[in-house]
């Protein structure tokens, strides 16, 4: 940054003169030059920070957009578990009944109890 201390010091005293009410016209006409010289200067300091930030959420949006579809797919793959969960337990349920009614029909047919043997 080029402002100088003679600057800061000049622009620091027109502005307490301005904050007293006893700036001059020649005084008025400096301190909005000075003000301008350091609103360029800041704005030349500050651009490439800008850029760079600029970037960075530019990149952050492009994360947060790959990983909203990611947890759209995971949304996805866990309704679809819980579908699975959901079917096994209603095939489980069948299962159960149709062997309840097979045991019961051999019961009834052979008046014995159908065991199962585990095969290995």
């Amino acid at each position: 940054m080029n402002w100088t201390d003679e600057q800061q010091t000049l622009f620091d005293e027109l502005r307490a003169h301005e904050l007293a009410g006893t700036l001059t016209t020649d005084d008025q006409a400096r301190l909005a030059e000075l003000t301008q010289i350091l609103e360029a200067e800041e704005a030349r300091y500050l651009a490439p920070v800008a850029a760079r930030m600029r970037t960075e959420q530019a990149a952050l949006r492009e994360q947060l957009e790959t990983l909203q579809i990611e947890n759209e797919a995971l949304a996805h793959l866990f309704n679809q578990q819980e579908q699975l969960v959901a079917d096994a337990r209603r095939w489980l349920s069948q299962f159960e009944r149709r062997h309840s009614q097979i045991q019961q029909t051999f019961t009834r047919l052979t008046g014995k109890v159908l065991t199962v043997v585990e095969s290995r």
